[in-house]
Parts: structure tokens; C-alpha cells; sequence
């Protein structure tokens, strides 16, 4: 069944589903907003005919701004006149701090088509791929506010780009342009606005088009063995290699290489002939 959607606009493309976020006038995150992305992600894991999704917004030139200052504004003078008791239980009723890749096993690409920053910018960082426009940036500005990112900004910038440059960009607070984003890997690919698009979308078919467990335990390995101890990392490793061996779609392939004489141009030409 479809979600009824109140701040995305949702578009397919065969295997891929696109997510433009829609909350006009300046395009601010909040927790309604996010907890809608989340079950739309999780709509997307349960759909079969799916493969990959992409996450962007629905006006060029503006992703996401930020999250709403009011919002946390209201969070701030309601909890300074609440008990350590309430505020444990207010906490508690906060969703999971888990990214939007966290949410399924296929890939979520984010295509950033306008500034992003704070709260957007952590969507952002917690899917599994981020392509951006030129003329977009990124930046966690919380610090300027007197506060700390609080979705995930620090201890995704930390493992992406290392603890001192996570440190910079988190205290100065600055905008990270479209170019040093992708020096510093924070992105794929810094595109033409023009080319963002095209880009990302070439990009999801080709994801598309590979073996759904195989991609499903690579994300698995990456994401649980990053935050183990080498041994155990390697030995999830090896597990999810022999889950794959083992199923029906590798075997098959594995044949026909095979048969092909271990060549891969020749056997592209006999499944193009099949």
C-alpha cells in the first residue's frame, strides 16, 4: 500500500524510486518530516520491485536548510523547566539515532541539489551515497547556535573524514563547498547542476542491476564490521561471503562464467543472446 505522503514527492523509475522533499517556503527538517522519510525507507525495504532509492529535494537550488529553529527553540525552554526524570522520558520517545541506509538493506543515494545543512546535512551523512550539485555545500553549523549536532553529525564525520577534521568542520561550523566535499569523501561525485541528476540516476541503474543479496551483505559487512575489532569484522565477512556463495543467484552466474571460459566480454555476449 502507498504512503500517503505530506512532505515528499515520489517518482519511479523501474527498480528505482525517487523521494523529492517538499516543505516550502525554505525547505526545513523536522521530526515529522524525518519520521515520514523513515517509513517511506522502510516502504521502499518491504517493496520486491524495488532496488534502489534516491533521496533529494523538489526544488533545485534548495535542499534542506536546516532543522527548524523553532522547533528546537520549543524543545530548549520546555526541558530547562523539566525534571531529569522527564527529560530521561522525553528522550526516550525520540526515535532511534539511526541513518537512513541503517533503515534497509538496499542503497539510498542522497542527490544534494541545494545547501544542506545541520539536521539536513545529517540525513544526508547517514545515507549511502551523497552525490552533489557545484553550486550546493554542506556544513553542521550547530556550533554557532551554541549547541552540538545532534543526528549524527560528529560520529559520521568522524568515521568518514577522520577525528581532527571532523573536529574542524564541527567547531568553525563553516560551509563545505561542493569541491572540498568530494576531496575530503564526504561525496561521490561534485556535479554539474545540470549533470547532478543524470549522474545519480546512471548511477542507481547500474546499482540496480546487481544481485539484491550480494548488496544487501556488503552494506551489512561495511556498516556492522566497521564498529567491530578486526578479527570479528573479518569473520562476518566471511560468513556473509559463504551466505552469498550459497544461493541460488551466485551459483548461476558462477556457471555461466564458467561456461564463458571465465571471460567476462563472453559472457555478457551469451546473456545478451539468451
Amino acid at each position: 500500500m502507498e504512503i500517503e505522503s505530506r512532505f515528499y514527492k515520489l517518482e519511479k523509475d523501474g527498480p528505482i524510486v525517487i523521494w523529492k522533499f517538499d516543505n516550502p517556503p525554505q525547505n526545513l527538517a523536522t521530526l515529522e518530516t524525518f519520521l515520514e522519510l523513515v517509513s517511506l525507507v522502510e516502504a521502499f525495504d518491504k517493496d520486491p520491485e524495488l532496488r534502489v532509492g534516491i533521496i533529494t529535494s523538489a526544488t533545485p537550488g534548495m535542499f534542506i536548510q536546516h532543522f527548524d529553529v523553532s522547533v528546537l527553540l520549543s524543545w530548549a525552554e520546555s526541558m530547562r523547566e523539566a525534571s531529569e526524570k522527564e527529560i530521561k522520558e522525553q528522550l526516550a520517545m525520540l526515535p532511534p539515532p539511526l541513518g537512513i541506509g541503517d533503515l534497509t538493506s538496499k542503497p539510498v543515494i542522497c542527490a544534494i541539489n541545494g545547501p544542506v545543512e545541520g539536521g539536513g546535512c545529517e540525513m544526508a551523512l547517514g545515507c549511502d551515497f551523497r552525490f552533489i550539485a557545484k553550486d550546493a555545500h554542506m556544513g553542521q553549523p550547530e556550533v554557532t547556535a551554541g549547541i552540538i549536532p545532534g543526528g549524527g553529525g560528529t560520529q559520521r564525520l568522524a568515521r568518514l573524514v577522520g577525528v581532527a577534521r571532523a573536529m574542524e568542520l564541527c567547531m568553525s561550523g563553516r560551509q563545505i563547498p561542493a569541491e572540498e566535499a568530494e576531496r575530503l569523501g564526504l561525496v561521490v561525485s561534485a556535479c554539474e547542476p545540470e549533470a547532478l541528476m543524470p549522474t545519480v540516476m546512471a548511477f542507481a541503474h547500474e546499482l540496480a542491476t546487481k544481485p539484491p543479496l550480494a548488496i544487501a551483505n556488503i552494506k551489512k559487512a561495511i556498516y556492522q564490521g566497521s564498529s567491530m575489532a578486526l578479527l570479528e569484522g573479518l569473520v562476518l565477512e566471511r560468513d556473509l561471503f559463504f551466505e552469498c556463495l550459497r544461493s541460488d543467484e551466485a551459483i548461476n552466474i558462477m556457471r555461466l562464467y564458467v561456461a564463458a571460459g571465465q571471460d567476462t566480454e563472453k559472457m555478457m555476449a551469451m546473456l545478451e543472446g539468451a
